[in-house]
């Protein structure tokens, strides 16, 4: 049996604030890169050391993280540290020690990409800067990242192409629905290329839908078509229906063959 070690631990970053009247002596000798995992919750330890490696009381300060695109052209989020205006349990601001405490919420409209990080020092009389490496840069690098849960893939809307309609076409209207008649009219949407994705999602919506649904795969994409899925029967059905096609399919395609009903929606992902 083999066992693999994993770490559970809080990222703690050095960064010094210069305070009190000594000479500067001392800096961080680099700005370490630092990660955020989309996903999950995040949380970062900065302790504030002053020139002489000191600890600073921060107790009741302002301290602002601010996190700036790669660009350094736009500000994607700013957060005070906990631990400063309000202290928590975990923080310990006579230390220098303060939290920057992210939720799943605080990153989710955040891309994943390179970027910035600063943070600003308010006191009554001003807003200074914290150095974070031996340059007195006030800028960090920081990562943005999707190692948690995979990258989020968007659906991509299906159409139902015009003439596809037998015995005739007065079924199908602009916008891709169909609808049926006593007998069974079969309507084929385009093409998917799945690219190799071993796991393929589709989504349609009803409304008042009989007749059958089958998922067509096939290794070209005009031709060559066999059933990738069990024949799916519905009656005067009206709700929207996941389905999950599994298997190396280089093309895809929905097959329904209807007599009454209405398709209104159909999404791959």
């Amino acid at each position: 049996m083999y066992s693999t070690q994993v770490f559970l631990y809080t990222q703690r970053n050095i960064v010094v604030l210069l305070s009190g009247f000594s000479p500067r002596s001392y800096m961080p000798q680099y700005a370490k890169p630092l990660t955020l995992h989309k996903g999950v919750d995040n949380q970062i330890q900065f302790q504030f050391l002053n020139q002489q490696q000191k600890p600073v009381d921060i107790t009741d300060k302002v301290i602002t993280c601010r996190i700036i695109n790669y660009e350094g052209s736009m500000l994607l989020l700013s957060k005070p540290l906990d631990g400063t205006v309000a202290p928590s349990p975990d923080a310990f601001p006579a230390n220098g020690i303060a939290l920057l405490n992210l939720s799943i919420a605080d990153l989710a409209d955040i891309e994943v990409q390179k970027c910035y990080y600063s943070l600003e020092f308010s006191t009554a009389n001003a807003a200074l800067p914290v150095f974070v490496d031996q340059n007195a840069g006030a800028r960090g690098e920081m990562n943005i990242v999707n190692s948690v849960l995979p990258s989020f893939i968007p659906s991509m809307q299906i159409t139902i192409p015009t003439g596809q309609a037998f015995p005739n076409t007065t079924y199908l209207d602009q916008f891709g629905n169909y609808y049926g008649n006593a007998n069974n009219i079969i309507y084929y949407t385009s093409v998917i290329n799945t690219d190799g994705i071993p796991v393929v999602t589709l989504q349609a919506s009803y409304e008042r839908f009989n007749g059958n649904v089958v998922i067509e795969g096939s290794t070209i994409v005009d031709g060559d078509w066999y059933p990738a899925s069990p024949v799916y029967s519905y009656a005067n059905v009206t709700d929207t229906v996941g389905y999950t096609v599994r298997g190396f399919h280089p093309y895809i395609r929905m097959q329904f063959a209807s007599n009454a009903g209405v398709v209104t929606n159909i999404w791959s992902r």
